[in-house]
């Protein structure tokens, strides 16, 4: 063999070998993306359900034990109901809209942005949703004619609220590990991008 045909067939395996590169990084991408995609699909889907739930549950709780009246406590349980039934259906729905637009394939940089704004976003609706949990539950004893006024009434309030602090904080701490292991993910396909 002469030099030439040597040199021919080392940048052959050259070329070979790098193609054989870019493609197992390629498929390493595409394993290390499936993990961050299936949990934001499932994220996805508690949005949806959160969307979902609020009606049926308040109109499986109230139909039963509301009367209609014309007094102003009927009215103002039905405003504050109404507002707290707004905020339920209008928060996971901002944040189903903000998770569609998300895409792993796309610039890692601009997927962290909006991975960020996400974050920002839910935390901020959950604390808010817990506080218009107790405006709802106003609006349901003044229509539903509950006396509120009760040792009764106050040791349910406490449960409720303290219930709702404790999953609050829960909700929380597994939001905030989902998104770093996001991250994680993140940063090694970033990594492989720019070997």
């Amino acid at each position: 063999m002469e030099w030439t045909e040597l040199q021919a067939l080392w940048q052959q395996q050259n070329v070979r070998i790098a193609e054989n590169t870019r493609i197992n990084k390629e498929i390493l991408k595409r394993i290390i993306r499936r993990n961050p995609e299936n949990r934001l699909k499932w994220m996805k889907f508690w949005a949806v359900y959160g969307m979902v739930i609020p009606i049926p549950i308040v109109c499986i709780a109230l139909i039963p034990n509301v009367n209609f009246r014309n007094e102003w406590d009927f009215y103002t349980g039905l405003i504050l109901l109404t507002v707290m039934l707004i905020y339920a259906l209008f928060r996971p729905s901002k944040e189903y809209l903000l998770m569609r637009n998300i895409d792993f394939a796309k610039q890692i940089t601009k997927t962290k942005k909006q991975l960020i704004q996400l974050e920002g976003m839910r935390l901020k609706g959950t604390k808010r949703s817990y506080l218009s949990m107790a405006i709802g539950l106003v609006g349901i004893c003044l229509l539903a004619q509950l006396p509120v006024m009760t040792i009764r009434f106050a040791i349910l309030t406490i449960f409720i609220f303290l219930l709702a602090i404790i999953t609050n904080y829960i909700h929380i701490k597994r939001f905030k590990s989902q998104m770093n292991s996001f991250n994680a993910e993140l940063n090694e396909i970033e990594q492989l991008e720019t070997e």
